[in-house]
């Protein structure tokens, strides 16, 4: 649920929301056994804190900005090691299910074997070193949670002109972020752009309630935008594994069919987030967050008119 519901100053409404994100992730690594799941949340809050951070970033001094958004970010890269290793299964088993005809399972059995062996080893090498790597994450996480606990935003009467300039910075990187991904077509464009889209939905999805058919609309289509872009950067990974295991395969042709199927799919992916992408940031940003202001005046003064 947006913080905006319960806050008359959104500034303050996201500062709150920060923290509790923060927290959330902290409580969830505290666990003595931490679950696929509980991984997954952490990482998931960890994402929304720095979406919050971003869109506050006007409000902030740079170098609390940047202490804290490194810190968020070094405190959940070792979290990512776990899912990389499930994902790539995963992304497998679907390629199988879309093209299982063109390369039947049983030609994909050596490869997928390897990828089972080494999630094995990655989950053996993580219980073995989970408990420093969690402590490291824990440390950073108390002291950005001590950080964003002392943080106070000024009530001065405009506590929305930092959300508008958050808002308009983010929207304008993953405007440029777009375009750079169309230009080049690179993976490492295309994987950029996606953290950009994400940190954009999940902004929207704070200033939801402002008008929640207009804004909500957009937070879907961020949203698919988001699972387009995550489905090609995994097809990316799994593409590299592929190279990297070329023994595995049966024999050449078996290895440039899985190829030319995996750029298949990424190209599918690529031309639904380039169409979708071409709606969600067809404004100036200047003009988007004018728009989003817009909406908030007007959400406002509802609000003191009902009071």
């Amino acid at each position: 649920m947006s913080p905006l519901v319960k806050h008359e100053s959104a500034a303050r409404a996201v500062a709150a929301d920060l923290r509790k994100q923060v927290e959330r992730a902290r409580e969830i690594l505290e666990h003595k056994r931490l679950t696929d799941e509980d991984v997954h949340e952490a990482r998931k809050h960890l994402k929304k804190a720095r979406a919050a951070l971003r869109l506050l970033r006007p409000a902030l001094k740079d170098s609390s900005y940047r202490a804290w958004n490194i810190a968020m970010r070094d405190a959940a890269r070792p979290l990512s090691a776990a899912r990389d290793s499930k994902v790539l299964l995963d992304t497998l088993r679907l390629l199988g299910e879309q093209y299982g005809e063109q390369v039947p399972a049983v030609q994909l059995e050596g490869f997928r074997r390897v990828l089972q062996d080494q999630r094995g080893h990655a989950a053996r090498e993580a219980l073995g070193a989970r408990s420093k790597v969690l402590a490291h994450s824990r440390r950073l996480l108390r002291e950005v949670h001590g950080g964003v606990e002392r943080l106070r935003i000024p009530h001065d009467g405009d506590d929305w002109s930092p959300i508008r300039a958050g808002l308009k910075r983010v929207y304008s990187r993953g405007r440029r972020a777009l375009a750079e991904a169309r230009k080049t077509g690179s993976p490492e464009a295309f994987h950029e752009w996606r953290k950009q889209a994400k940190y954009l939905r999940y902004n929207l999805e704070y200033l939801e309630p402002l008008w929640p058919a207009m804004i909500g609309e957009m937070v879907d289509q961020a949203h698919r935008l988001t699972d387009y872009l995550g489905d090609e950067h995994d097809f990316s990974v799994l593409r590299e594994a592929v190279l990297a295991h070329r023994a595995a395969f049966r024999d050449a042709a078996t290895l440039d069919a899985v190829l030319a199927l995996i750029d298949r799919c990424q190209s599918q992916l690529r031309e639904k987030a380039l169409l979708l992408g071409s709606r969600l940031y067809q404004e100036k940003p200047r003009v988007f967050a004018d728009r989003i202001s817009e909406y908030w005046r007007n959400w406002r003064d509802e609000k003191s008119a009902a009071a």
